[in-house]
């Protein structure tokens, strides 16, 4: 299995800081300087934004920001930016502000989710992502000096720290020569805590490129390849089911009054897809999906409804398995469902690889391994205090996201995807939402113990008083 980007050559580049991308055995860049006037007075203006940001910041929300970042949507789009400004200063700017890749992308369409005031169902993609996006693969060795460091910090690497090659695959490895049992784990939730539990996994074709770049052809035939692969009895077996399940093309998803939407978004299975009524949304979309969009796109959902696997939308397969509402706190389950999904196809098909970054995504925080967990939990109490609980979560290596609809409920999500084996990222990351739940239970308890102890001296007061009447 090839990995074309991030082979020695990306390594070479990497470990020697090359200051001149532009050269004769350059693979990556379009070796030649970006003119457009416009696009540069732009950059200039989101670099006077970028330097700027750090400044609008005060009080907790300077604070939050010094453990990452705060996530409410009221401060998302100033603590992003600021975020940015912590890799991108003006000698790295200058370095590569008139760099293009092969595609002829440059650093606005890296960094321009940033800029642009986020549609609210971008709320959660911003959170996870920092603001970045790539529009192909060779920006990250073509605007190297600004992302890696950025990446390092994404995904909880020290900045200083040497990129590793990355692990090779391994969801389910083997302990006293027998496969462990991911299935088995269910978080301790007598509280009824947990509402849900999430679990994504992308990847991106080998010989194509990523979905915003493709042709009608190239779209239609990546498309196609991967169906073939999943509407077959293997696959069925693979995922251990005994029918095939139903696919549906991203048109009909889009249509007024689509069931299909609704029977998505009630499941769980629902990626964040912009209104192209709405004409800010519509030119996002354009920007993250092409002009193509919805065409060559779609979503198979499998017999037990509790899996998608969404086609050319952003990256050209993006796997979502999540719990069932009788067993919220079964992540085992949906992490194990994933994990059989990639095992399969990665026997089936090439996909898209990086000797340090893993397999390569269009969203830089899913990098390596392609897995995102998202446990969305009611949390009551630690959210009375909600900057020690994004402190706590942080420091656990989670991105603590507020939800609208509750003052109390959040998703936790793990920030780290790079440079680790499945396996690992999905036992680290249920520890540190069971140390969350257990905080969340240990204050409960405290609480329920000292309005006892309230009750108990309120009775006494009240016995007393009748005794000194009588």
């Amino acid at each position: 299995m090839s990995r074309a980007i991030g082979d020695r050559e990306f390594f070479n580049s990497l470990i020697n800081n090359i200051d001149d991308i532009f050269v004769p055995d350059d693979l990556h860049s379009s070796r030649r300087q970006l003119q457009d006037v416009d696009i540069n007075r732009t950059l200039e203006r989101c670099f006077s934004v970028i330097e700027e940001s750090s400044k609008a910041l005060s009080g907790s929300a300077a604070s939050a920001l010094a453990h990452r970042k705060p996530l409410t949507a009221s401060t998302l789009q100033v603590s992003v930016i600021s975020y940015l400004s912590r890799f991108l200063k003006r000698s790295v700017f200058e370095k590569i502000r008139l760099r293009q890749t092969r595609l002829d992308h440059n650093l606005f369409d890296v960094i321009w989710p940033s800029m642009r005031k986020t549609s609210k169902v971008r709320l959660l993609e911003e959170d996870i992502s920092c603001g970045v996006i790539a529009p192909d693969f060779d920006v990250y060795v073509v605007f190297q000096e600004f992302l890696v460091p950025l990446i390092k910090d994404m995904h909880c690497m020290s900045v200083n720290e040497d990129f590793k090659p990355h692990p090779r695959i391994a969801f389910f490895p083997m302990e006293n020569a027998v496969r462990l049992n991911t299935a088995a784990f269910i978080f301790d939730d007598e509280s009824n805590l947990i509402q849900r539990c999430t679990v994504e996994c992308s990847r991106n074709l080998e010989d194509f490129e990523l979905p915003v770049n493709l042709t009608i052809g190239q779209v239609e035939q990546a498309e196609r390849m991967i169906m073939g692969k999943i509407f077959t009895n293997h696959f069925v077996e693979a995922i251990g089911e005994t029918e095939s399940g139903s696919y549906y093309t991203l048109t009909e998803i889009l249509e007024e009054n689509s069931e299909i939407y609704a029977t998505l978004q009630k499941l769980g299975l629902l990626i964040p897809l912009l209104d192209m009524k709405d004409t800010v949304q519509s030119a996002e979309s354009l920007a993250f999906n092409g002009s193509l969009w919805p065409y060559g796109r779609g979503v198979y959902i499998n017999s037990a409804n509790n899996l998608a696997l969404w086609l050319n939308c952003q990256e050209h397969l993006r796997v979502i398995s999540t719990s069932s509402d009788a067993n919220a706190a079964n992540m085992g389950v949906a992490y194990t469902r994933v994990g059989r999904v990639i095992s399969f196809l990665e026997r089936e098909l090439h996909f898209k690889e990086s000797y340090f970054l893993g397999y390569l995504q269009a969203r830089p925080a899913y990098l390596g391994t392609g897995l995102k967990f998202t446990t969305t939990i009611n949390l009551p109490n630690l959210m009375k205090e909600v900057d020690n609980l994004r402190h706590l979560s942080s420091v656990r290596g989670l991105n603590l996201i507020t939800c609208a609809t509750s003052k109390s409920d959040v998703q936790l999500v793990n920030m780290q995807s790079l440079g680790v084996i499945e396996y690992v990222l999905f036992q680290d990351y249920c520890t540190a939402v069971t140390n969350i739940v257990s905080l969340e239970k240990d204050m409960s308890l405290t609480n329920s113990k000292h309005i006892a102890s309230m009750l108990v001296k309120i009775f006494r007061r009240k016995k007393n008083s009748l005794v000194e009447r009588n």
